[in-house]
């Protein structure tokens, strides 16, 4: 059986929050955190250490990019990010590729997507 992992949803939509949560608990050995905003984000990286983090591309406070510079900076944890989107995926994924960020998922999401970003953070591929 895989080890715990812990997984940081940042939504500011609380039906996204949910429907994510819920295509999380199927998976036995995955801890969900949420947060609706980039101070709420940070406040929870100061507590926890998620190996998959799945950011919004817009928050009501920042940009998913801006605060994707700021987990890099401030939190190096080597964490699985994934930029999630209501907008054109193909659009962004080149920009988010540039800043590092290899995984782009389009809402609403896909449970196949979803379980093979679990299965990268669990397994560190």
């Amino acid at each position: 059986m895989a080890s715990n992992l812990c997984v940081l949803i940042v939504d500011d939509d609380f039906i996204s929050q949910e429907v994510v949560k819920a295509m999380l608990s199927s998976f036995t050995h995955v801890t969900t955190y949420v947060a609706a905003s980039g101070a709420e984000t940070l406040q929870q990286l100061a507590q926890i250490q998620p190996q998959l983090i799945l950011l919004d591309h817009e928050l009501p406070d920042t940009t998913g990019e801006a605060l994707l510079q700021q987990i890099q900076q401030q939190h190096p944890s080597g964490a699985v990010i994934a930029i999630v989107t209501g907008h054109q995926a193909d659009a962004l994924r080149a920009h988010y590729a540039s800043l590092g960020i290899h995984h782009l998922l389009q809402k609403p999401l896909a449970p196949a997507d979803l379980a093979e970003l679990v299965r990268i953070a669990s397994t560190g591929e």
